[in-house]
């Protein structure tokens, strides 16, 4: 991968925010020469997308750039290392890049080709997590051998299990439509239907797993794992590090409707007032793309023999809500998700039976049309919310999709106002709103953020922003940058009045009641040596980044760190529009 700057600053904001490494990024300092790495070339060799090490940042200041001394010493050993220390070998790539008058050598991981994988550093087998590098377990390493091959785990039979183990009503609808939907079956008995379409064994005895499992009476009486966990996670200073556990059983149509109505139950309403007083009630996450993203982890979790012990989980957190499920893409990469190129089913018979399989609502459990993560974009971006965020990690897949809106009721109202016919994209609407709070833009941004959309289209939103007299553009071809017109910027301390909040059938825990409540209880040096300085200098509301470092004279890093670990305490809330350049912080009160 070539980094652009645009994307590095980024990818440093998004670092600092979080307070450690990600799944795909790697941060070293480099101050003594070349680190060890073989733990960490192994798991982003063993890892389906890769990953980044980034070498000549200080993680225990604020992932400040520190540089290093050599840049070519660097390299060198890292190569070494890629060679060397890992079997089979992993290709590396590097850049040189310089933040802040600061040298920093990012290392490009190539992921090793599934038939390779996995890859060992010392003996053992490393895959990565958000926290780092963890040996894998080696039901882990059974996954990743199995998928040398093609899978064929939803098609194997189901020992003990007969015709007379499959829900009556599902089935019954199930063969009314495989009739309607193909000639050659219209005319066969039940049996047959059930056979040719993969829900009974070859010997026609037995269920197949993928029978079992969409039209199962109760699949868990044979394979428990065929089940989906949920819960809320609390934070752990309250005690409690759960709220409203459930253990989902049942066959896959049902799971699906649980599942949903589960997150349903844990999210927030919002009653939202209308120019005519009256109220309506706006879900704080699209219910479309929860269902189909849930839907995917049924549908396209690993059933193999190995992830017996494994279910289907879905967590809901503070700020985002986290679907994982066993087993990564097959035939199609991150990447690909949300384009014409990215569809694939690893479970080929239970994705042929759940086309035909509906709900108690009279739902499909999937359209089977390859365009359920477009819809779940599509979805997002009409709710002014960001998109999801996917990670395979080979032995895992998990997406994660943020729980706030990207627009506010003043950004909304705005809209309203200058775009009275409606003739903003949804794109067009957050690229200008993001504008309007002083983030710029250009056409490698609107990739990133929007994608799949193409050159041509982020071409077309910014340019078209420009023609309705929204934006202005400077720069020449490969520096073009888009802004706001001046005439629309917006003024500070918006708020959202006519909002009201309900959360049915619980209240909000204490934890999210914030600690601050006069000086006398303001943080200390225990959190960061600068949380005091930092802490002063919000006294006055919501203030961006530049105006703390104005105020204190720390440098951005170390204004970045305190804040940070101001939010992470609890002391600081963080707000703002689209984009870590226009993003506030206040105290929490």
């Amino acid at each position: 991968m070539l980094w652009t700057s645009e994307q590095l600053e980024d990818q440093l904001a998004e670092l600092r925010d979080r307070g450690q490494d990600s799944t795909d990024v790697e941060v070293k300092l480099g101050a003594g020469g070349c680190p060890a790495l073989g733990d960490t070339l192994c798991a982003f060799g063993n890892m389906p997308g890769g990953g980044t090490i980034i070498i000549g940042l200080d993680e225990a200041n604020g992932f400040e750039p520190v540089g290093v001394a050599d840049p070519a010493l660097i390299e060198q050993g890292v190569a070494s290392q890629a060679r060397n220390a890992v079997t089979p070998p992993v290709q590396v790539s590097f850049q040189e890049a310089v933040v802040d008058g600061a040298v920093l050598v990012l290392v490009s991981v190539t992921p090793l080709p599934s038939n390779q994988r996995p890859c060992r550093y010392q003996g053992n087998a490393y895959l990565r997590q958000s926290d780092g590098d963890y040996v894998m377990s080696e039901q882990e390493i059974q996954q990743l051998l199995a998928l040398r091959e093609r899978p064929r785990n939803d098609a194997k039979p189901v020992e003990g299990s007969t015709r007379h183990d499959l829900d009556q009503d599902l089935t019954r609808e199930f063969v009314e439509a495989a009739r309607r939907t193909s000639r050659r079956l219209a005319d066969q008995p039940e049996d047959s239907v059930l056979l040719r379409k993969g829900v009974l064994a070859a010997d026609g005895v037995r269920l197949t797993v993928a029978g079992l499992y969409a039209l199962g009476a109760y699949p868990q009486q044979f394979v428990p794992s065929l089940s989906l966990t949920a819960a809320v996670t609390l934070d752990p200073r309250s005690g409690q590090r759960t709220r409203d556990l459930v253990h989902l059983d049942g066959p896959l149509p049902e799971l699906l409707e649980s599942a949903v109505a589960w997150v349903e139950r844990n999210t927030i309403t919002t009653v939202r007032f209308g120019d005519d007083g009256h109220g309506r009630d706006q879900d704080e996450l699209p219910l479309v793309a929860v269902r189909e993203l849930i839907a995917n982890a049924l549908v396209h979790r690993d059933l193999g023999p190995h992830t017996e012990t494994k279910r289907v989980e879905v967590r809901l957190r503070a700020d985002e809500l986290v679907i994982t499920n066993p087993g990564g893409l097959y035939g199609v990469s991150v990447q690909q998700l949300g384009t014409p190129a990215g569809k694939s089913a690893v479970n080929e018979f239970l994705y042929d039976i759940c086309k035909l399989v509906r709900t108690s609502s009279g739902n499909r459990v999937i359209e089977g049309e390859g365009g359920g993560i477009r819809e779940v974009q599509r979805a997002l971006r009409a709710a002014n919310m960001r998109p999801p965020k996917f990670i395979d990690q080979g032995v895992r897949f998990t997406v994660m999709v943020p729980r706030h809106a990207l627009l506010s009721r003043d950004d909304v109202s705005w809209l309203a106002g200058h775009d009275p016919a409606g003739s903003l994209s949804e794109v067009q609407k957050q690229i200008v709103t993001s504008m309007r709070h002083g983030q710029s833009w250009n056409n490698a941004l609107v990739r990133d953020e929007f994608a799949p959309i193409d050159s041509r289209d982020a071409r077309a939103s910014l340019q078209g922003l420009v023609a309705m007299g929204f934006a202005r553009v400077a720069g020449e071809r490969g520096q073009t940058e888009y802004s706001i017109d001046p005439q629309f910027v917006a003024p500070r301390g918006e708020a959202d009045p006519d909002v009201v909040v309900r959360v049915p059938g619980f209240e909000p825990p204490e934890q999210e009641t914030l600690p601050i409540q006069d000086e006398s209880s303001a943080p200390g040096e225990a959190i960061s040596a600068h949380a005091p300085t930092v802490w002063a200098a919000l006294a006055t509301g919501p203030t961006t980044l530049s105006d703390v470092v104005s105020r204190t004279g720390l440098t951005r890093n170390q204004a970045r760190f305190a804040l940070s670990k101001l939010r992470a305490a609890g002391y600081v809330s963080v707000s703002g529009g689209q984009g870590v350049r226009v993003t506030t912080y206040a105290r929490r009160s």
